[in-house]
């Protein structure tokens, strides 16, 4: 029985099929089509080359590299003692297995074997402890390594991405948090016998949470390994998973929706590994081993791994695909209307009418260029939203500080526990923690609450453009109406079935910013509000980065930790007894930090903003020009088909329509494949 990704596979294939199929067709009629050949031809290619891109983060020893193993059923990755790939590795489908490096700096691909490249760019832990930083930066000049391999999941489109690592090198976790963005699905790998460190739980407080991403999956793997580590295994499972929901809950929901259940799994990776591979024989199982594969836990991860991919990622590529057979649909039945409409005029009639809409068209040039005037001043708005907001927020949260130090719970420390070494490493891991925590929390709510106005924000920008719609689209009737000789109006050439036509710019301008290589226009495919929702999200992910820079910073929450710790020797005479005015102390030195930090970045952050709107600016800009654009070549195919063609209106009409059946046919079997 084939699985749920396979069947996937399959339907995307063939919908790919049918969009060649199509373009065939249309290419038929002969002259100028218009964008539909084009179109058609590439959403066929993307259809069939079509991938989903699975993302894997995690920290040393977290059973990252057996997981990866156990799900591509093979040992491709050799697993060593705390190794560290120091680049990401993209693992994809190809009959022979090779291995290709990639440079962001010109140079050519450089080819190696798995072996070699392993030896390479893989850190041990000596290299770590001795030479940090400048280990990994070696590398900086490589944007990946794209590892192919004959692996069954990577045959049915999943790309496996297999990043640096979270650890303490921000050069590494920069470049693996930069990759979040353009993932369908992240996978962060914890482990089981030292679940959630500090490391893992800063992580998630500071990178993870206030992105808000919603494609989250928490494998935590060596649960077998808890039999050898305690009395009680079965207790110490169940307290992780108590310990994980209360950890990682925040970061498992998805429209007010908890779905820790279908996002925690605790396994044993090497279980499952062994259970598909034989170690023997160094041969892959076939079939697995029913019974080891089951214990092993892992099946209910890939299932709803599986099930996240094909009906959430792999619905809206499909829906993609059926809205690029729609248009052409539309834009084919604009232009046989039109040549029906015209049938009776000569061609130096038609270039004569043409020739005196001139002045209409100039002003749907007019109306686009609008368009951009509208997006500025909107872009305008919310850079000052994002900033003024950044920084009342990080005014309120000096104003805070001092009571949220007063209420910090540092165990009950002893003035003679503060005046030893141990005691104040004690005080200052305490106080860390609770500063940090604090932090990300109150981190987490403003982004929250600054999603919601980057959408009111959004939704008057919306409403700007569709007013604008509105004069193009009299204009455009205006247009067809005096070219026919007659009262005609075409129809509007829709985006997908579900959005309307008076919203349809700023779908199609959400939908070719939500475009990626991971998420290929979702939310576009769900109408206006799909894509407000998803363009938000995108948007959000953005600014958040940007705007926590202004946290993260040399003043940011480095600066408060350095504050802090400085004052540790104060701790450490005044002692328990004086814990409250050394905390006070402490609040004084920090006030003023975080805002003075937001200051000194406001002109990075107002450039990040605008440069976070860029695509969308230049998407509604385009939007409004291309129909502009497309609507004089379709007058001008017109006049050229009439001019060429040496067969009547009636023969002319009847290609029409032939072409329109095919195309409609195709709509309805892209749609049943897409299960619409």
């Amino acid at each position: 029985m084939s699985s749920p990704l396979h069947e996937f596979a399959r339907r995307r294939h063939e919908a790919g099929e049918v969009l060649e199929r199509l373009a065939t067709a249309v290419s038929a009629l002969g002259g100028d089509t218009g964008h539909s050949v084009p179109q058609l031809r590439a959403g066929a290619e993307r259809a069939r080359s079509g991938r989903f891109h699975v993302l894997l983060l995690g920290c040393f020893s977290s059973g990252k590299s057996t997981l990866l193993n156990a799900l591509m059923g093979q040992p491709v990755l050799p697993v060593k003692v705390n190794p560290c790939t120091a680049i990401l590795t993209e693992l994809v489908y190809a009959d022979q297995p090779s291995v290709q490096v990639r440079f962001n700096d010109g140079q050519d691909p450089a080819d190696l074997s798995l072996d070699g490249f392993l030896e390479q760019y893989q850190l041990s832990t000596a290299e770590l402890s001795e030479a940090g930083v400048e280990a990994s930066d070696r590398f900086g000049n490589v944007d990946r390594a794209v590892v192919s391999y004959p692996l069954p999941l990577l045959q049915d489109g999943v790309v496996l991405l297999d990043t640096p690592g979270l650890d303490d090198d921000p050069s590494r976790t920069a470049r693996t948090l930069s990759t979040l963005p353009d993932a369908d699905a992240v996978i962060v790998v914890l482990n089981a016998t030292r679940f959630l460190t500090e490391l893992e739980r800063r992580t998630l407080r500071s990178e993870l949470h206030p992105l808000g991403l919603t494609n989250l999956f928490f494998p935590t793997t060596m649960v077998d390994l808890l039999d050898a580590l305690t009395d009680h295994p079965e207790r110490e499972l169940a307290d992780l998973v108590t310990r994980g929901r209360e950890v990682l809950g925040p970061l498992c929901e998805s429209d007010g929706t908890d779905r820790f259940d279908e996002r925690f799994f605790p396994l044993d990776a090497r279980g499952a590994l062994l259970s598909r591979w034989d170690r023997k024989t160094g041969e892959r199982r076939d079939p697995p081993d029913a019974a080891a594969l089951k214990q092993s836990g892992i099946e209910p991860f890939e299932h709803a791994l599986e099930s996240f991919l094909v009906n959430e990622r792999g619905r809206a590529q499909m829906e993609h695909l059926v809205g690029v057979a729609v248009r052409t649909r539309d834009e084919l039945d604009r232009q046989a209307q039109l040549d029906r409409a015209t049938a009776d005029a000569s061609v130096d009639e038609l270039r004569e009418r043409i020739a005196a809409l001139e002045p209409q068209f100039a002003e749907l040039e007019t109306i686009a260029r609008r368009v951009g005037q509208a997006v500025d001043a909107s872009i305008a708005r919310l850079q000052q939203l994002v900033w003024q907001d950044l920084r009342d927020f990080l005014a309120r949260t000096e104003e805070q500080l001092p009571d949220a130090l007063e209420g910090f719970d540092l165990g009950g420390l002893a003035g003679v526990s503060l005046l030893t070494p141990a005691g104040r490493e004690r005080v200052e891991i305490e106080l860390r923690e609770e500063l940090e925590a604090w932090l990300a929390t109150r981190a987490a709510g403003w982004q929250k609450t600054l999603r919601a106005r980057l959408e009111r924000s959004l939704q008057d920008l919306h409403d700007e453009i569709v007013a604008e719609t509105g004069d193009f689209d009299a204009v455009v009737d205006g247009i067809v109406a005096d070219f026919a000789g007659g009262a005609v109006v075409l129809p509007k050439t829709n985006t997908e079935q579900d959005v309307d036509p008076g919203e349809r710019w700023f779908s199609v301008a959400m939908g070719a910013v939500l475009l990626s290589p991971g998420a290929v226009a979702a939310g576009w495919s769900q109408g206006y509000e799909g894509a407000m929702k998803g363009l938000v999200s995108r948007l959000g992910v953005r600014l958040a980065v940007v705007a926590l820079g202004a946290l993260l910073g040399p003043i940011g929450w480095a600066g408060i930790l350095l504050y802090v710790l400085s004052d540790a020797a104060l701790l450490m005479t005044t002692g328990g007894g004086q814990l409250r005015r050394a905390k006070a102390e402490v609040a004084r030195n920090l006030q003023g930090k975080l805002v003075a930090q937001a200051d000194a970045q406001r002109e990075e952050v107002l450039a990040n903003v605008a440069e976070g709107m860029a695509p969308l600016r230049a998407a509604l800009v385009g939007a409004a020009a291309s129909e502009a654009t497309e609507l004089k070549s379709l007058l001008q195919r017109t006049i050229a088909e009439r001019e060429s063609a040496a067969v009547s209106a009636a023969e002319r009409a009847t290609a029409w329509e032939s072409a329109l059946e095919t195309v409609v046919a195709g709509v309805a079997e892209l749609k049943a494949l897409a299960k619409l």
